[in-house]
């Protein structure tokens, strides 16, 4: 119970930092050194993928150093499911019973645009604790995490008073494959055409829980699904 109590005011402290910028940062990931967990429950978005737009719920659950889940409902019916680990790529199709499995290292050819820890690095801003040393505070508008792995374009910008993500891009310069996002006031569009297919969400909003264990369930019935291996 005081454990959790100590999440609970970590979560409170996260919405009123004292410090802007890189030393704002600094500060939250002191206080942040307790949770392992985040859960995004209810989220609005809407969902464009195969030429159909959804309006659909998220939930987004990632744990530290571990796994990545995303689930999209539209009316009541989960349309896709997904999960990422350190090791693999999985996306249920639930419309057109479809799985799509993929190492998320490949090996051979040439690597997908992000790796587990860019899409860790997304989604909450503790997970940026550890590249603290790579930030770069403009002091006026911006914190930047930018790196050139020479095929592949890495960029994360915060926005240096709230801290909140403000726009980030994952380009690879042979493949032509991306992951890019940007915040319009309180909603987040994101765009690729990394894995299956092009899809583009708008979403906003959600309930934010911090070390809540959830089942992560991506078994389906191999007599109705059809599966998929991308190489």
């Amino acid at each position: 119970m005081l454990h959790q109590c100590k999440v609970v005011k970590v979560a409170q402290r996260q919405n009123t930092p004292v410090l802007k910028g890189v030393n704002g940062l600094r500060q939250q990931c002191v206080s942040l050194d307790t949770v392992q967990s985040i859960l995004i429950k209810k989220a609005e978005a809407i969902l464009m993928f195969d030429n159909e737009r959804y309006e659909v719920t998220v939930t987004l659950y990632s744990k530290r150093d571990s796994i990545i889940y995303l689930s999209a409902v539209n009316s009541g019916y989960e349309i896709i499911r997904a999960s990422v680990d350190m090791d693999s790529i999985k996306v249920i199709n639930r419309l057109n019973r479809i799985v799509y499995r993929t190492a998320m290292k490949r090996q051979f050819g040439y690597q997908f645009p992000v790796n587990f820890n860019d899409l860790q690095n997304l989604i909450g801003r503790f997970y940026l604790c550890d590249d603290l040393e790579a930030a770069e505070d403009d002091m006026v508008h911006m914190v930047k995490f930018e790196q050139d792995e020479g095929y592949i374009k890495k960029r994360i910008h915060i926005d240096r008073n709230s801290l909140k993500l403000n726009m980030f891009e994952f380009y690879h310069k042979k493949t032509e494959q991306y992951l890019m996002g940007e915040r319009s006031d309180d909603e987040l569009k994101v765009y690729s055409n990394f894995m299956v297919t092009k899809f583009e969400m708008k979403a906003k909003g959600g309930t934010i829980l911090y070390n809540k264990e959830i089942k992560v369930k991506m078994e389906v019935n191999p007599r109705k699904y059809t599966f998929t291996e991308l190489r």
